[in-house]
């Protein structure tokens, strides 16, 4: 699913919206500066994610930040711009090139410059959010077919039951439904800069997404 897509049902369908209150803009412009922004950020990320130490900086980045944008979420919090900020610096270099990338968006768009600036750290947290939800949506699809896995080979040892199997595998993933959507997501402010090597502390253990697949479809 393109960026595009992702951000049309945002935050119940509100986002451009609450970006156009943000801003001083009609939805309608907000929707089309987003649609200016976040391409160039996910394709600027995934050139600069290319560098394996970078990838593996990106990866401990969406680890580190599991609040959800895309689901709902205050998009003016210190920590969202923030995390913005600094994906930004680092995908254009610094940050005085960021606020210029913003300008010339808003001018080719033909509209105010000011409001660029206000949405861009905003549009570079979208991306991180859909990013880290791709991220965590993968390792859902891998513990499931842990636990079908784990189920068959016990139930290999005496007689076979699909419809345990099936059953199991359904309330697993309805119980890790429930416990997302009743806890609040970690949001950790981040210091992380893609050219710097990860830390060395040990990230959850999950199966690590292919580059590729992390950004399937989104540059459409």
């Amino acid at each position: 699913m393109s960026i595009t897509s992702e951000l049309d049902k945002a935050q119940g369908g509100q986002l451009y919206r609450k970006l156009g209150e943000i801003a001083g803009l009609s939805a309608a412009d907000a929707r089309q500066i987003m649609e200016g922004l976040c391409p160039s950020i996910a394709a600027r990320l995934k050139e600069r994610a290319s560098d394996r130490t970078a990838y593996e900086a990106l990866l401990e980045l969406l680890e580190d930040n599991e609040g959800d944008l895309i689901m709902g979420g205050d998009l003016t919090e210190e920590d969202v711009l923030e995390d913005g900020r600094t994906v930004l610096a680092d995908i254009y270099g610094s940050d005085e090139r960021a606020r210029d990338e913003g300008k010339a968006t808003a001018l080719a768009l033909r509209i105010e410059p000011g409001a660029a600036e206000q949405l861009h750290p905003i549009a570079a947290a979208l991306v991180l959010s859909i990013l880290g939800r791709r991220y965590r949506e993968g390792e859902v699809v891998e513990d499931e077919v842990k636990s079908r896995d784990s189920t068959g080979d016990r139930e290999a040892e005496g007689r076979p039951n699909i419809i345990g199997i099936v059953l199991a595998a359904i309330g697993g993933a309805i119980m890790r439904a429930l416990v997302n959507r009743l806890l609040p997501r970690r949001r950790r402010r981040t210091r992380l800069r893609l050219g710097r090597a990860p830390s060395r502390r040990r990230r959850r253990q999950r199966r690590e997404p292919r580059l590729e697949d992390l950004f399937r479809d989104l540059l459409r």
